[in-house]
């Protein structure tokens, strides 16, 4: 008898089969844990990021965040590529000439928009830094039970 699965089956399969080995302890998660207690040790960005998780709080914080995270991903990527195809169309209207092609105009308009966030980290990168504190103490209480 063969088994045939699809490919979400056989993702479920091993995904239940590291479970199954880390929850027998066979299987050690220590260098995440490591890695973890790393980024949870330095708290940077708002005040709000620097208080202590109890328990009950970290567990809802976990599970929101691995819930909304997809949701915000997809928003985030939605928000530049219309912010990038609105700019690329304003430049387009500019500088347009016949056989240029349009892909020309986005890729400038990405490669500012990244050059833009290269040099406006200073305002964002601390609060994000702090934002990934806050869900590793928050990995960490709601693991240690």
């Amino acid at each position: 008898m063969r088994i045939t699965l699809t490919r979400p089956q056989w993702f479920l399969v091993g995904v239940s089969a590291l479970f199954v080995l880390t929850y027998f302890g066979l299987l050690s998660w220590g260098k995440v844990q490591e890695a973890l207690e790393a980024v949870a040790a330095r708290p940077s960005g708002a005040k709000v990021f620097a208080a202590k998780v109890d328990r009950a709080d970290a567990i809802f914080m976990v599970f929101m965040f691995l819930f909304l995270t997809p949701l915000a991903i997809a928003a985030v990527l939605g928000l530049i590529a219309f912010v990038g195809a609105i700019l690329a169309g304003f430049l387009e209207s500019f500088w347009k000439t016949p056989g240029m092609p349009d892909w020309l105009f986005t890729g400038f308009v990405y490669l500012l928009l990244l050059i833009l966030a290269y040099f406006t980290r200073a305002l964002w990168l601390p609060h994000t830094l702090g934002f990934f504190s806050l869900i590793a103490r928050a990995l960490i209480s709601a693991s240690r039970g």
